[in-house]
């Protein structure tokens, strides 16, 4: 193949002005099964890995969050118990999950139990100042 200069480009359509792209010596490793990496693995019959067992186990006690409105679709057997629901934003999102997903109320809820949550921890942060200043402002006053 000769090599394209301007006079020659411009003399030929333009599919046929640009050169056939060289492939790299790897492309097309995917085309030859003894070529793949992986092939050993993908001829073996898949199988569970051992000391497993499956399926698993059900998990005894209740989840940290509520199940959403959907009676008919049970918890997985191995739910996370981490970080269960707490005060007054775990209150506002147990209300939230009390109602369907597609309720605009339901995910309204679940926001503001997200703020009440924020705020809280906003709060938590900057009561031992605030303690402290009221009690240097007690103090000083009598």
């Amino acid at each position: 193949m000769d090599v394209t200069n301007p006079e020659t480009a411009q003399q030929r359509p333009a599919y046929q002005a640009v050169e056939v792209p060289r492939r790299p010596p790897w492309a097309g490793v995917d085309q030859d099964l003894s070529r793949r990496p992986g092939v050993p693995h993908m001829r073996r019959d898949p199988r569970p890995f051992p000391n497993t067992r499956f399926p698993p186990e059900k998990q005894p006690g209740e989840p940290a969050v509520p199940k959403h409105n959907r009676p008919n679709k049970p918890f997985p057997p191995v739910f996370g118990t981490s970080t269960p629901l707490k005060g007054v934003s775990g209150a506002v999102r147990r209300a939230a999950y009390q109602l369907p997903d597609h309720d605009p109320t339901h995910w309204f809820l679940l926001m503001l139990g997200d703020r009440i949550e924020s705020w809280g921890t906003r709060a938590k942060r900057v009561l031992p100042a605030v303690a402290a200043l009221a009690l240097l402002g007690y103090t000083v006053r009598r």
